[in-house]
């Protein structure tokens, strides 16, 4: 069965712990939720639990379900650069800048959804 909004929104409150903070399908888990690194993880692999699904894989992670480019990640991460140290190393070797792509709930209800029903034709 499709998971619903109100059982994502449901599953996000749980993860996160925000109960009294308003959550619709505009809400950005990162900016409006403040999930972000391992929480946002964590988020994810609950929603995987709750709804029986499978959201990463080994080889790619979460690029192929949530569509991300090879430099595009969906949290930032939760570790602090100094002097921006990170930063000037992926300047010398050419690595470009990380693009956070934030995720409203709509979105991964939305991604939810596909999940669900891939694996019900699978199965």
């Amino acid at each position: 069965m499709e998971p619903t909004l109100a059982q994502v929104i449901e599953v996000v409150r749980e993860s996160s712990g925000i109960h009294r903070k308003p959550i619709d399908s505009n809400t950005w888990i990162e900016a409006d939720l403040h999930i972000c690194g391992m929480d946002g993880e964590d988020l994810l692999e609950d929603c995987e639990e709750a709804f029986g699904v499978q959201l990463a894989t080994e080889e790619v992670g979460y690029m192929k379900t949530f569509s991300l480019a090879e430099n595009e990640y969906l949290f930032t991460g939760e570790g602090l650069d100094f002097f921006g140290i990170c930063r000037f190393m992926r300047w010398v070797r050419g690595i470009p800048e990380p693009v956070i792509r934030d995720l409203t709930v709509g979105e991964l209800h939305d991604v939810l959804v596909k999940a669900v029903k891939q694996q019900v034709k699978r199965g």
